[in-house]
Formats: C-alpha cells, sequence, structure tokens
C-alpha cells in the first residue's frame, strides 16, 4: 500500500467515525428528550388555557386603563367644566386670587 492510499484510508476512516459518533449522540439526544417530555395533552392543554386566560385578563386590564384615560383626558378639555377657584371668584386665575388676597391682607402692606 502506497502513502496516498493509506492517508486516504485513514482519512475515510476518521471521517466515517466523526459521523459516527454525531449520529450515535443525535440519537442519545432523541432519546432523552423522549425519556423526559411529560406527553400529557391534558397537562398541555391546562397551560394553554391559562395562558390564554392570563392574557385575555391583560388585554381587558389595558383596555380599561385607555378608557379610564379617554375619560380623564374629555374631563379636562371639556370648555363648559370649570375649576372651582374659577367659578367662585368670577374668573379668575388662581394667580390673580392670591396676589389679591395678598393685597387685601393689611399684614403684608410696606409702610
Amino acid at each position: 500500500m502506497s502513502q496516498i492510499q493509506q492517508g486516504v484510508l485513514i482519512t475515510l476512516i476518521g471521517m466515517g467515525l466523526v459521523f459516527a459518533v454525531i449520529i450515535f449522540l443525535w440519537g442519545v439526544m432523541a432519546l432523552l428528550v423522549r425519556v423526559t417530555t411529560n406527553n400529557k395533552p391534558e397537562m398541555i392543554k391546562a397551560v394553554a388555557e391559562r395562558e390564554i386566560v392570563a392574557e385575555i385578563a391583560t388585554v381587558e386590564m389595558q383596555r380599561q386603563a385607555v378608557a379610564a384615560a379617554v375619560a380623564m383626558a374629555r374631563a379636562i378639555s371639556d370648555d363648559h367644566i370649570r375649576h372651582p377657584v374659577l367659578a367662585d371668584t368670577g374668573d379668575l386665575s388662581p394667580w390673580q386670587s392670591a396676589h389679591r388676597a395678598r393685597q387685601l391682607n393689611p399684614k403684608n402692606v410696606r409702610g
């Protein structure tokens, strides 16, 4: 046998062993998956139902939050709803009310 033939034979044996070990490990992993997997359809169905219920609850909470935000935005932007301070003081702003009260208070008079 020549050196080239020996090299080819050693290469083929090495590659064959590598592929054989890869296929063996693939089989071992498939066997472990079958042994360790819990194949109970009821359990899988129950987990799926819990996930769906949790997702529905999350969506409902989001809808309620959006509804509350829209209601608050509408209440704030509604023109005919007035701030109690403005309604009682003849349409004075809180800033004007504070300064007028300070002017009327005799303790703040400089002199």
